[in-house]
């Protein structure tokens, strides 16, 4: 019995933490976090391909045995630390990639894509580069103060 309401327990906290963002949530939080607007689609679509723009995505395991996290899937081999220390180039724990607060995951994601551009992304060459970019033209442009 206590065990059933342990697992219960655990799987409401993972569906609270859990979020899909909208399309338009996801461009509000992409200005919000520093993302130019000239690429702003590129991201969109991005994150649409890699994560369906959900912040708790794990990829199963690829063939070298490392694995992507979060709205922008990125790899636990270079960037993110599995412990609980971070660590690697982004100096986050891959659990922080997974979070509704994307500010970790958007600077890493900054990082990378200033050393490789969107070309470190299978999502974005397969389904983006020279493709239909989406519409984000409904999504209004609010002015963040810091």
């Amino acid at each position: 019995m206590k065990w059933t309401i342990v697992i219960f327990a655990l799987a409401v906290f993972c569906l609270v933490e859990a979020k899909q963002l909208s399309r338009c949530q996801l461009v509000r939080e992409l200005r919000k976090n520093g993302f130019l607007e000239d690429k702003m689609r590129d991201w969109v679509c991005l994150v649409e391909h890699e994560s369906g723009r959900r912040t708790d995505i794990v990829s199963e395991p690829k063939c070298n045995g490392s694995r992507d996290y979060g709205l922008f899937q990125i790899n636990d081999k270079y960037w993110c630390s599995n412990s609980d220390t971070p660590g690697k180039d982004c100096n986050v724990t891959c659990q922080e990639l997974l979070t509704n607060d994307i500010s970790k995951a958007a600077a890493c994601a900054q990082k990378i894509y200033q050393r490789y551009g969107f070309n470190a992304w299978y999502g974005w060459k397969k389904h983006c580069r020279r493709k239909p970019l989406p519409d984000i033209s409904s999504c209004k442009r609010q002015i963040f103060l810091r």
